[in-house]
């Protein structure tokens, strides 16, 4: 008897344990290739002729489960498509799904607006900034508890500033232990602020980071993606089908190319994650060519596809190369 009532204890026992497993969240992000969207058929343009194209400009995306189970993550290791990476690797432990959701649309909102500028550049447009951000402040930096996401830096040391280069230029003027006086509008009023300077990897800093603001631009654009993308990963792809909108060469020459990348307002193209996520959702929908941010050939070594052609590119100029001329196509970088 006494040995029965001990299995029976063992058994509930058991399935208690199988239970509260099947509840334990993780610490852990599952990612997994995310959906694909043509940027062409998502553009609107306004206040410019648009001009149409015969292929596509796919921005890729990852998928991001950080709500992962015990027994989700025994079925996310067998599947060879899905990543298991801690999940502080991506998200800071003090925000949560929301915080990081919004961010991600900010994110993706600037994307848009920096490709914005960086294509009206491209086509002859002269656009310049007309003010800076300040987006954050690296907490027990120099400029903690003085300067606040959201203050516009009106002047730097007594001169008026109009873009992120002059800021710069102000703060790396200083010696380590020497001061910048910054005059900032914060809300409805102005504000003087004084920060110490100083060095981070051998360089003069503050603590801040940075965005130039830009007036009401000559050309609207408005890029409606879906499937909740967020972040600044599409920006390559956004400024590209920009330009092929706004220009009457075909960009796309009747192909379909996907491709990730930031893009940064001097046409930088910036490193991203989850690169070998979107390398499998662009192999599975047939797309044979992959726009890849120079940075990131590196960390794809062995994770290619059989037949995807990966396009390696550290500028657009470098992409609108390989788009316009069938010469410069057949002999561009790879991976």
């Amino acid at each position: 008897m006494r040995q029965r009532v001990i299995a029976v204890v063992g058994v509930v026992a058991l399935i208690g344990l199988v239970f509260a497993l099947n509840f334990y969240r993780l610490p852990v992000v599952a990612l997994s290739p995310g959906p694909m969207e043509d940027v062409l058929a998502r553009l609107k343009v306004e206040g410019s002729r648009v001009y149409d194209s015969e292929g596509k400009l796919y921005l890729t995306s990852v998928g991001i489960d950080d709500n992962v189970r015990f027994y989700e993550a025994l079925l996310d290791m067998a599947n060879r498509d899905v990543q298991l990476v801690p999940r502080a690797q991506l998200y800071p432990e003090e925000q949560d799904s929301a915080e990081i959701d919004k961010e991600n649309v900010a994110l993706m909102d600037r994307s848009k607006e920096t490709a914005t500028v960086v294509a009206l550049r491209q086509v002859g447009y002269k656009i310049e900034p007309s003010g800076v951000e300040v987006t954050e402040v690296v907490a027990g930096a120099p400029a903690d508890g003085k300067l606040r996401a959201g203050d516009e830096i009106l002047a730097a040391d007594g001169h008026l500033v109009d873009s992120t280069d002059e800021v710069r230029k102000a703060i790396t003027g200083h010696k380590p232990g020497e001061r910048v006086a910054f005059r900032v509008e914060r809300g409805k009023g102005e504000k003087n602020v004084s920060v110490e300077v100083q060095e981070v990897e051998d360089q003069p800093r503050v603590g801040i980071l940075l965005r130039d603001l830009f007036p009401d631009l000559p050309v609207k654009v408005t890029i409606q993606t879906q499937n909740n993308i967020g972040g600044p990963s599409a920006g390559l792809m956004f400024t590209l089908s920009i330009i092929d909108k706004l220009t009457s060469d075909d960009l796309t020459g009747g192909r379909r190319i996907a491709g990730t990348g930031e893009i940064a307002l001097d046409g930088s193209v910036l490193p991203v994650g989850g690169v070998g996520e979107k390398l499998i959702a662009v192999h599975r929908l047939g797309v044979t060519t992959f726009l890849i941010p120079a940075e990131n050939c590196a960390g794809v070594k062995g994770q290619v596809p059989d037949g995807l052609r990966l396009v390696k590119v550290s500028k657009v100029d470098d992409a609108l190369r390989f788009l316009r001329d069938p010469k410069a196509a057949a002999s561009a970088p790879g991976c």
